[in-house]
């Protein structure tokens, strides 16, 4: 026995099946549509040569990474979203991520740096910050260097630093260290001028940690780093000294940048303008 189903039911069936696509279409990840965001494409990606993302990265996000799509990946790991710089024009995205710690509560802030005509991440800082006033930062950065040792291996340690300026006791004065570097055809000058300007002073210099890390030390800021293919990709830990009056506010800063890919970002900038620019 045939059951016959009115055309009318049909229609409105798929009617119905229609606009419930029509809606599932229109549902968009809420950071698509945030202003200073939504402008870029989360499918645009830099290349798939070795030199468009860096080796390292912060929370699974590299230099060179679509900010929108590492934006929505950290939203949809729970992370918070504190801030766009710039609305239209916007060239950072802050998300926060906020876990228990000791006696109080820990606050990862991730900065996403980006080109802001192609949406390409050229930096990325992770902030970490405790709510309570009576948790030094010396705890924090203890716990964190632990952790970026545990990730990405031992720093630069002290004996490394001495190696380059070929002394083999003392502290590393910063000055040296760059004029080490400085003549070197594997160095690119991006670097020498990235270390140049954390010299805030004459004074500036590496000196050994207990365990034989070396920190750098410029002004209130004491820095540890990692680097890879020739200081061409740097990572830094930084805070402030912990005797410093605002060392807690200041946190614990990691910072990670590329220069190769720095450089690609800006020529795929330039390349677009010269193409916006034909007739």
């Amino acid at each position: 026995m045939k059951i016959k189903i009115p055309k009318c039911f049909l229609l409105v069936s798929y009617l119905s099946l229609v606009s419930l696509g029509v809606a599932h279409a229109a549902i968009v990840h809420p950071l698509e549509q945030t202003t200073g965001l939504k402008r870029f494409d989360a499918s645009q990606r830099l290349g798939t040569d070795q030199n468009s993302r860096s080796t390292m990265d912060i929370k699974h996000i590299h230099i060179g990474d679509n900010a929108l799509a590492s934006a929505m990946m950290l939203y949809d790991q729970g992370a918070k979203l504190h801030h766009i710089a710039r609305s239209t024009r916007s060239d950072k995205v802050r998300l926060s991520f906020y876990q228990p710690y000791q006696t109080s509560r820990l606050e990862q802030r991730i900065e996403l740096h980006f080109n802001k005509f192609n949406g390409f991440i050229n930096e990325i800082k992770s902030l970490y910050t405790v709510e309570s006033a009576y948790i030094g930062i010396k705890e924090v950065l203890k716990d964190v260097l632990a952790s970026a040792v545990s990730k990405y291996g031992e720093p630069l340690t002290i004996e490394t630093a001495r190696k380059q300026i070929s002394t083999q006791q003392g502290d590393v004065p910063l000055h040296s260290f760059v004029a080490a570097l400085n003549p070197r055809e594997d160095v690119a000058n991006d670097v020498i001028e990235y270390f140049e300007a954390l010299e805030v002073s004459r004074s500036a210099k590496f000196v050994s940690d207990d365990t034989g890390y070396a920190v750098l030390h410029s002004g209130f800021n004491r820095c540890y780093v990692w680097q890879m293919h020739s200081y061409n990709e740097v990572l830094t830990l930084c805070s402030f000294d912990p005797s410093a009056a605002n060392s807690a506010n200041r946190g614990v800063e990691l910072s990670l940048i590329d220069f190769a890919v720095q450089e690609k970002i800006a020529s795929t900038e330039k390349i677009k303008s010269e193409l916006s620019l034909s007739l």
